[in-house]
């Protein structure tokens, strides 16, 4: 930019001139960044939306995917066991008793030695390698750091896959030897296996120097006794008993007396975990409702509006989440049944009673009035629910459809092999003004090129006055000069 000194002939403040100038010149372009941010509030907008509405389509899939109906809650009537169930486990109950707990195979060694830790004054090993048992009942040689009873601790419980873990046990003062239990559970594991074969060689650390072991724990199983008439038993390794029922586990806790009750374990669906899944439903369509609310809204007095007032597109967004409730699951009836409505306010609400009696009275049915939908047939058409295309009856289907086709958009069966999913509506949206918003910064762009030059152009032309008028100035002195000499 040329250099001025403001007014030094006319006495004009120039640089205030020019810049009152420059403001009025750029006005469009100031417009221009206006509509920028307002085309900026609107993307946040639209992406505040679609994030309630993405929210919407978890919150149905939830109620719509294979297995989603499948909560159950299982009970125990003792303590003696516990009970748990998967999604999807078989309901029904089972009444026993338990006999047994599963025990961990454990031998100590008659032997004793006065150290654990000194290796030459109360060695347990000679030749420095002594072979183990490993849980495949196969064996492997082990080198302990010394031939103290700690040492060869410390190696037998480092060896992956080791049959059983040591221990060195003080059997009174000052006297110590080797106890050694079976790393799993139950009769038929390889320690115990090894011990009912009678066969020492392997069952026990070959070159331990600590005489004979003795059995302390037999390994065996856990067993229940199921009915009361008509018993029969079932036995486990392990204290857990897995599938006694489809997709259950029992626990057992402690052995029962005879005079114990026997224990029943039930397994029935369970309405809360479901009644929770349909209130995260409601929440998230009313939270969408009440963004598209905030963000559509006209201005009213003081308040201003929201950015996308008037949008036409996100109204009806509003409308289709309302109306998915209002109209109804079609041949199923009103979802009221279920305890879902739409108030006079536009707000969508929940009953949990009125759910939890349809579901304890008619799961299938009320399942239905969630997750049912039409096949429309066509040739690349598939069974399993094509959203936009086959017609949606449940509410959850119906929200979910509507939620995928304004989010992630969705593939017609028409659509054909080589055709990607749809553009989401909102992604569209966002898409589009993002464009826009380049295609101005752009025009912006052009405006400082254009604006400059006109910045030095005015510069130019006003420099060029105070040139010209210090050039009149310094002739009307030299003139008033010439006059003042001429004789009188």
């Amino acid at each position: 930019m040329a250099m001025s000194v403001d007014g030094l002939a006319s006495g004009l403040d120039t640089t205030s001139l020019i810049t009152k100038l420059m403001s009025v010149e750029s006005m469009p372009q100031t417009a221009l960044k206006n509509k920028i941010t307002a085309q900026n509030k609107a993307v946040t907008a639209y992406q505040s939306i679609n994030t309630k509405m993405a929210a919407l389509v978890t919150a149905s899939k939830a109620l719509t995917t294979a297995g989603s109906w499948g909560a159950v809650k299982a009970t125990s009537s003792s303590d003696a066991a516990g009970v748990s169930a998967g999604n999807g486990a078989a309901t029904g109950s089972l009444t026993f008793k338990v006999d047994s707990l599963a025990a961990a195979h454990t031998v100590t060694f008659g032997g004793r030695v006065t150290s654990a830790t000194d290796a030459t004054g109360s060695p347990v090993i000679t030749g420095g390698t002594m072979d183990i048992l490993l849980a495949d009942g196969s064996t492997t040689t082990i080198t302990p750091a010394d031939a103290s009873l700690s040492s060869v601790v410390k190696k037998i419980n480092e060896t992956p896959n080791a049959a059983y873990k040591a221990a060195a046990v003080q059997v009174s003062p000052g006297q110590y030897t080797l106890q050694l239990t079976a790393t799993e559970s139950g009769a038929n594991s390889a320690f115990a296996t090894a011990f009912a074969n009678g066969d020492p060689g392997d069952d026990v650390p070959a070159a331990l120097d600590l005489g004979a072991a003795a059995i302390t724990a037999q390994g065996a199983d856990a067993q229940l006794t199921v009915g009361t008439t008509n018993t029969y038993t079932i036995t486990s390794a392990s204290n857990t008993f897995t599938d006694v029922i489809p997709g259950v586990t029992v626990t057992a806790n402690k052995v029962q007396g005879a005079s114990d009750n026997p224990v029943t374990v039930t397994i029935g669906a369970d309405p809360a975990a479901m009644a929770t899944k349909v209130q995260a439903l409601v929440d998230a369509a009313n939270a969408a409702l009440t963004e598209i609310a905030t963000q559509t809204k006209k201005k009213s007095g003081d308040v201003a509006a929201g950015p996308l007032a008037g949008d036409a597109t996100m109204r009806k967004l509003s409308q289709d989440i309302t109306g998915a409730i209002a109209g109804g699951g079609a041949d199923l009836g009103s979802f009221s049944k279920v305890g879902i409505e739409v108030d006079r306010y536009g707000k969508i609400t929940f009953n949990k009673d009125t759910f939890n009696t349809a579901y304890s009275e008619d799961s299938l049915g009320t399942q239905a009035l969630f997750d049912s939908y039409d096949n429309v047939a066509h040739a690349n058409a598939s069974t399993a629910f094509n959203p936009g295309w086959d017609s949606a009856k449940g509410v959850g289907r119906k929200l979910e459809a509507l939620s995928l086709i304004a989010t992630e958009g969705v593939r017609l069966p028409t659509d054909g092999s080589s055709v990607g999913a749809k553009e989401g509506i909102l992604g569209g949206m966002i898409k589009r003004k993002n464009d826009f918003i380049g295609d101005l910064n752009d025009r912006v762009a052009q405006w400082d090129s254009r604006l400059e030059i006109r910045r030095n152009t005015l510069e130019r032309q006003f420099t060029a006055l105070e040139t010209a008028l210090s050039s009149m100035q310094q002739q009307s002195s030299w003139l008033a000069g010439q006059i003042n000499s001429l004789p009188s």
